[in-house]
């Protein structure tokens, strides 16, 4: 068995190769080639904290395998990541584990390039003012990921923790360079007014973005929500958007997002436009007119994980990266 730390992973892969292999996935499984069950979901009494397993299997390039990722919301007053993870690969022909990767570094890469591959096909073209709810792992790998598919010039970062927000900012200004502006806002209502595109990275049960400052031809990522009754953007934004989904089956069953007001009858289920994979693949259309409001719902796959694994694997057997036990 090849153990791969996060080091190991950054010699390794770039998230513009992930960005190029989400795509893939995506299309994978919106043609059948991919088998992900429902996820594990094992709560820890009276907190928000659970640990969630999630196994999956792409069956044309033959990966399979399973994450186990721990989402710890309290982890913020000690001061560490509110995710980890690890990624258990198997030889699809024998069933043998063949490799442990950390998988905290993965999740980030694979959630960003996700992101970035819905605001190359459902953003407007000329975006360029990013707006990002939270200032954490996640939030980072969405701005680097967005960088990599939108000229940007400026980002808007928000955050209660007004310090880690200004730390934050001042950490991407460095990386997205002097033709970027970035800074920390104090009230995160100035967000969705000033955003061509709005990211929510955050752990919030309630709505961070409200639908009635949403400028038309705004285009919406929600990633942090994954849970029935939790959600980040409220009923106007759903109401006002074209939804796109990364799995029917998966934003369905998981995303509060959208399961609120289907159950309080905002939407319908005739209102989610698509899935990633179907845009992907041209079989249905994305924006179709500059002043659409755009919304994606990722509640993340185990095949995305299972992917980014697997190619990563290969190139440490190859380069002989990572520690065999």
């Amino acid at each position: 068995m090849r153990v791969l730390a996060k080091q190991d992973i950054e010699k390794l892969i770039s998230m513009r190769e992930v960005i190029a292999l989400m795509e893939e996935v995506f299309s994978a499984l919106t043609r059948g080639e991919a088998v992900v069950p429902e996820r594990i979901v094992l709560p820890l009494e009276k907190t928000d904290n659970a640990i969630l397993f999630m196994p999956g299997a792409l069956t044309k390039s033959r990966g399979i395998g399973m994450k186990a990722v721990s989402v710890f919301p309290s982890n913020a007053a000690r001061g560490i990541p509110t995710i980890s993870a690890q990624i258990l690969l198997c030889d699809y022909e024998t069933g043998e584990a063949k490799a442990v990767l950390e998988g905290s570094h993965i999740t980030a890469l694979r959630t960003g390039a996700t992101t970035a591959v819905a605001t190359k096909y459902l953003a407007r073209k000329d975006a360029r003012n990013l707006g990002v709810f939270g200032a954490g792992v996640q939030a980072r790998s969405q701005i680097m990921a967005h960088l990599e598919v939108r000229s940007l010039k400026r980002i808007m970062i928000y955050d209660p923790n007004t310090q880690k927000a200004a730390a934050f900012a001042q950490e991407v200004q460095s990386i997205a360079g002097s033709d970027c502006e970035c800074s920390a806002e104090k009230d995160a209502r100035e967000l969705p007014p000033a955003s061509d595109i709005i990211i929510t990275a955050t752990t919030s049960h309630t709505p961070v973005v409200e639908g009635c400052s949403v400028k038309e031809g705004t285009h919406i990522n929600a990633i942090g929500s994954y849970k029935a009754h939790v959600r980040e953007v409220d009923d106007a934004a759903i109401r006002r958007s074209r939804i796109f989904v990364d799995s029917y089956q998966h934003a369905l069953k998981e995303a509060g997002d959208l399961i609120i007001p289907l159950k309080s009858g905002i939407i319908s289920k005739s209102d989610i436009r698509g899935e990633l994979g179907e845009l992907v693949l041209g079989r249905k259309p994305g924006r179709e007119w500059p002043d659409d409001i755009t919304f994606f719902k990722c509640v993340g796959i185990a095949v995305q994980d299972i992917a980014v694994a697997e190619v990563v694997y290969r190139k440490a057997c190859d380069q002989g990266i990572g520690l065999v036990v």
